[in-house]
């Protein structure tokens, strides 16, 4: 049977904008069994077509746009996409996904990938309809925000087209800057860096195709049983009902709850930032993505600024809110929609604003540093400014629009207190009060991230968060799952409903591979995660780089139910090297690569 008529479209689409040469190539069934396709297909054409250490900003550098046999079918949460590229954020392999409704038609228009490489003389727009392809001139979006640019492309080449775009950020390569789908967005690691270093400003496409399957019955089958399992769990009801802000009063329960730049993690005013404060005064609906049981979006409404914004998301709160000690929900908002409307990460936008909150603290920043702005803790209208000069770039916000790592740079001593993971910011949950968590912050192969495996049972109940006993076989299991649920691929939150058998089952009637048993699929999984650590390795990453901020390492928390934890790194890591079989550097060995069928396709 044909890969098109086994979840795929059986088809590559290059597009060279140096040359403005277009082609395409077929996929190789071989390389489709090993790795799935997503996160796994985008990992392999990365290492297959990147030269390694190249600038993440050089014209060489290749920006993937992938989707996974489940994309486009009746699976849950199955119009989701991912980009895979090299991060001018932090060097190192770079993914993230997006909802919405640009994945599926990807699949629609013919193609489980398009690569991006070389750059444009001048700003472009890539226009695909099928197999209609074009570069079209794209100076009139050219330095347009995310929302300007948007209605640009709808009004000029009409509504069924969906559009990926970048902002001003963006354009000027800077590494917090996103790719926006409408209101979904490919936020972390400055993949609307690599965008806009190839001066590609959009894509816009359209396609009209179907995605066919191996065994349709078989796979309805099984759908129905994933939809009725996803209704049946108490975390997706949580999920519907609150969205993902229903954790915030979990998280600062545990004392995991990031609070002034990570300094403590409970939140003395927590109660005033969870759902039910939200729910009363600012949302007005909910909303899912194409083919999602979940509708975990919340849409929100400012009467202050007369502004309907999708969001803010519990990363968003936790960065805004706690980690600056926000509680003013207007101003978290406006924040969150102007990261929006200029196309920045608001998760890195917070973490910065946290840091530069405590140089304040400290002394070791001042108000005419910062033109004016007193940066202290708890002020909605400085977490406003602080985010208007970080996404225009005015005055000192064009050094905080670099980044943490960056900033910590200019202020000596300030690295002790600069928390990011090989340059990206972390995320919404203190190491220091989950262990295994913090692992995954240091191994995760993009940078400080809670989405490639973090243990958050650790948090919501199931695990001790506060012993390292079994933290490393925890990470690995939940890694090698996420592997396989960015490359079907589907939300990491199917994750709260259903599990790898679920997955497996889905998988085997749709693609025909005949996976022997989830086992089997979870290889796939450690096979990917493999593949992208080698391609870390190959861009000069070790355990040398797989550390924490050393306020994660070093300072104990000062209070709550974890006062007194720092994380055991050495140990966990250590154990984790040795359950991956990877060497003491953490480097995979050659049994590991040959039991995994890698020397094969590389």
């Amino acid at each position: 049977m044909l890969l098109e008529q086994r979840g795929y479209k059986n088809k590559i689409l290059y597009v060279d904008l140096t040359t403005e040469k277009i082609w395409t190539e077929t996929l190789d069934e071989k390389v489709m069994r090993l790795l799935l396709g997503g996160k796994g297909l985008g990992s392999w054409l990365l290492y297959k077509h990147m030269k390694p250490k190249i600038d993440p900003l050089s014209p060489e550098n290749v920006l993937i746009f992938v989707v996974g046999p489940l994309t486009g079918t009746t699976a849950p949460t199955s119009s989701r996409f991912g980009i895979v590229s090299k991060s001018p954020a932090s060097h190192t392999f770079l993914d993230s996904y997006c909802g919405g409704f640009f994945g599926q038609m990807i699949k629609y228009a013919g193609y489980d990938a398009i690569v991006i490489n070389g750059a444009a003389n001048s700003p472009k727009v890539l226009v695909i309809n099928d197999d209609d392809i074009s570069i079209d001139d794209g100076s009139e979006v050219w330095n347009k925000n995310t929302h300007e640019s948007t209605e640009y492309l709808t009004s000029k080449y009409g509504a069924d087209m969906k559009t990926a775009v970048i902002g001003p950020p963006g354009e000027r390569c800077v590494p917090i800057a996103g790719i926006f789908c409408d209101v979904r967005t490919l936020g972390r690691g400055g993949a609307g860096a690599v965008m806009g270093s190839k001066k590609l400003k959009a894509i816009a496409i359209k396609g009209s195709g179907t995605v066919e399957i191996t065994n349709q019955k078989e796979f309805e089958n099984a759908v129905w049983v994933t939809h009725r399992m996803l209704r049946m769990s108490s975390q997706v009801t949580r999920l519907s009902n609150d969205g993902t802000v229903n954790i915030l009063d979990l998280v600062n329960a545990s004392g995991a709850l990031p609070t002034r730049n990570f300094q403590s993690g409970e939140f003395e005013e927590a109660d005033k930032l969870t759902s039910k404060n939200w729910k009363k005064d600012y949302w007005i609906k909910s909303a899912a993505c194409f083919g999602c049981p979940m509708a975990c979006t919340k849409i929100s409404r400012s009467k202050k600024h007369g502004i309907v914004l999708d969001g803010p998301e519990y990363e968003t709160i936790f960065a805004m809110g706690s980690n600056c000690g926000v509680t003013d929900h207007e101003a978290i908002i406006y924040a969150n929609y102007l990261c929006d409307l200029y196309g920045i990460d608001t998760m890195s936008t917070g973490a910065i604003i946290a840091f530069v909150m405590e140089l304040y603290q400290k002394k070791m920043i001042s108000t005419d540093d910062l033109s004016g702005i007193k940066a202290t803790w708890g002020s909605g209208d400085t977490l406003i400014r602080l985010t208007e000069i970080i996404a225009t770039g005015e005055g000192i916000g064009e050094l905080l629009s670099k980044g943490v790592r960056e900033i910590s740079k200019h202020f000596p001593g300030s690295e002790e207190f600069s928390m990011h993971v090989k340059g990206l910011e972390m995320p919404g949950y203190l190491a220091r009060a989950a262990k295994g968590i913090g692992l995954s912050y240091a191994i995760s192969e993009r940078g400080a991230c809670h989405l490639k495996g973090s243990p958050l049972t650790e948090i919501l109940g199931g695990a001790d968060p506060l012993t390292a006993d079994g933290k490393a076989a925890l990470f690995k299991s939940n890694q090698l799952d996420v592997a396989v649920v960015d490359s079907a691929i589907l939300c990491y939150f199917v994750k709260f409903g259903i599990t790898l058998k679920e997955i497996f089952q889905i998988i085997n009637p749709c693609t025909g591979f005949e996976y022997k048993n989830p086992k089997e699929l979870e290889e796939v999984g450690e096979r990917i995660i493999t593949l992208t650590r080698l391609f870390n390795t190959r861009e000069g990453f070790s355990k040398k780089d797989d550390i924490l901020p050393k306020r994660s390492l070093a300072e104990p928390i000062p209070s709550g139910n974890a006062k007194g934890h720092v994380v055991e790194l050495d140990t966990l890591r250590s154990e984790y090297y040795n359950l991956m079989g990877w060497n003491d550097d953490g480097i995979p060995t050659e049994a590991t690569i040959q039991r995994l069928a890698l020397n094969d396709i590389l």
